[in-house]
């Protein structure tokens, strides 16, 4: 499925990639002067033998912030351990170099999810752009029990600014509290408003797309399927990254990364 307005903006896969993991805040263009690198202090892992400098001293920054392996913490305490964004962050400031910014505005409100529940989006409306603007619903990550919109918005940020479109997150209901299917629902949800209500965010019904990150990815396929199934407009673009997509934890690169941080194979089983 193909727009002409994302087909001629070149949506940058890479930029969004990098931002997520981190390397954006140390490789865009209006951070770093050249020399001004992160280098990592160990050695390379073995579980990870074509991690990029940047990226390793990323983690081992959140190993610093945040020691406890996910699996040994209940869902209420997993939420309050650092982020990966934190952990840039806190590398950022050590090696005195700005946070990413965006010419962005953001707000919030609540919307109806699934059942009728109120559910919280977060609006990122990019500055430097005027008219009735795109829309993309984003779904963050976090294996549907933690994480939220403020946990992924370099990404969010990245997509309203590079785009020229208005972003959507949406902070669905979380498991193990809300058990499946409730996030997808919610996810939906969120889908179906902005199709109904894109006006009153200056939005065009007619171009709206889904994206998400791990488990949001999985979610910006499965609110798309859903939309198919119930005859409600079909995403103009699905921007799926690393997603959830099997549910099979022996394949040969799962064994082969079982120890990997930040996420384990235990943390996926978590």
């Amino acid at each position: 499925m193909k727009n002409k307005f994302f087909a001629q903006r070149q949506l940058p896969l890479l930029l969004v990639y990098s931002v997520l993991l981190a390397l954006a805040a140390c490789q865009d263009h209006r951070l770093p002067q050249p020399g001004q690198t992160i280098q990592p202090t160990g050695p390379k892992p073995d579980w990870a033998p074509t991690i990029s400098p940047q990226m390793q001293a990323v983690i081992e920054e959140l190993g610093r912030l945040a020691p406890t392996p996910i699996e040994q913490l209940t869902p209420q305490q997993a939420r309050q351990q650092p982020s990966f964004k934190d952990a840039v962050n806190s590398l950022l400031d050590k090696n005195k170099i700005p946070r990413p910014t965006a010419n962005v505005t953001v707000s919030q409100q609540m919307i109806l999810g699934a059942g009728g529940t109120p559910i919280r989006i977060v609006v990122y409306k990019p500055n430097h752009v005027s008219g009735t603007l795109p829309v993309i619903v984003y779904y963050h990550g976090g294996g549907w029990v933690i994480a939220n919109p403020e946990v992924y918005e370099y990404s969010t940020l990245a997509l309203a600014e590079e785009t020229g479109a208005i972003v959507v997150s949406v902070d669905y209901r979380l498991a193990p509290e809300n058990k499946f299917p409730t996030a997808h629902e919610d996810a939906f949800a969120a889908y179906k408003w902005v199709k109904q209500n894109a006006a009153s965010l200056n939005g065009n019904p007619a171009k709206v797309a889904v994206a998400g990150e791990s488990a949001g990815g999985n979610m910006a396929i499965t609110v798309s399927m859903m939309a198919r199934d119930q005859n409600l407009g079909l995403p103009v673009h699905i921007l799926s990254v690393f997603p959830v997509a099997n549910n099979d934890l022996n394949t040969p690169s799962y064994l082969q990364y079982a120890q990997a941080k930040p996420l384990s194979k235990a943390g996926v089983q978590y």
